[in-house]
């Protein structure tokens, strides 16, 4: 299978450790001296709902570190699936629209499409939810050019964060099968239709490369604040969802070329 030269490095940055997926940019972080702005904005209440399935995301994302297996996947999407339901209960695209609005009036919509990682701040948000980081992680930058940044910002801003939960949470449910019948056997998974895989492995990449860019952008909006939600989590949620779909693509795809 040809993945191309982004590919290449995106990979050879996984195969050293798990990438850590852009977080929050390095100016919007400096912007805030405290630690708990970025955990609870103004002051929300921590949510039980949102931290346990933070939590269980964080879980699942350790197992898939050790040895991908379809019903992960599948136990990942059910959490995607109850975020996304749980985000329309309390009404969370309303106050990320608002964020992400105050965002690119501060920043340019420029700035926002190209936002930098700060990697140190987000390995310790993912061990303050319980995932595991590899101390070797490679920062895998975003390969989307303007036109697709732009694209998916509009995406994110037109059907939320919750559409884009179920979108994820479907993708990983389709390549599920694909996973399980990997790791059955190498010889076995090199034998599937050549036409299917391509399929599998496209799928997965363009879900991660869309997945991976907004986290940026969206963990920098959770240091706005929005009353009455503890926004932060979300931002987690979302990155712990891009690095699994990081690690299938690496770990399935690569080693199927």
């Amino acid at each position: 299978m040809k993945t191309g030269i982004a590919r290449r490095v995106f990979v050879g940055g996984v195969v050293a450790g798990l990438p850590l997926l852009a977080s929050l940019s390095t100016r919007t972080a400096a912007q805030s001296a405290d630690p708990a702005a970025h955990v609870h904005p103004n002051g929300a209440a921590a949510d039980a709902v949102l931290d346990h399935i933070a939590r269980q995301l964080a879980a699942i994302h350790n197992a898939v570190r050790r040895q991908p297996r379809g019903e992960d996947l599948r136990a990942a999407a059910a959490h995607l699936r109850t975020l996304a339901v749980y985000g329309r209960q309390i009404d969370v695209d309303t106050g990320m629209r608002s964020a992400m609005n105050a965002l690119i009036d501060r920043e340019g919509r420029n700035g926002v499409l190209f936002l930098q990682p700060d990697p140190a701040r987000v390995r310790a948000e993912l061990k303050r939810y319980g995932a595991e980081p590899d101390d070797r992680i490679l920062t895998a930058p975003s390969t989307l050019d303007y036109t697709a940044r732009d694209a998916a910002l509009n995406r994110l801003l037109q059907s939320g964060l919750t559409g884009g939960w179920e979108r994820t949470a479907a993708t990983l449910e389709r390549v599920a099968p694909g996973v399980d019948q990997r790791a059955a056997s190498v010889i076995r998974a090199r034998q599937i239709d050549e036409a299917y895989w391509e399929g599998f492995c496209q799928q997965l990449w363009s879900e991660y490369s869309e997945v991976q860019f907004l986290t940026a952008p969206l963990c920098a909006s959770a240091l706005i604040p929005v009353i009455g939600i503890a926004f932060a989590v979300f931002c987690i949620a979302h990155q712990l969802a891009a690095t699994i779909l990081a690690v299938v693509y690496a770990g399935f795809c690569w080693n199927a070329r």
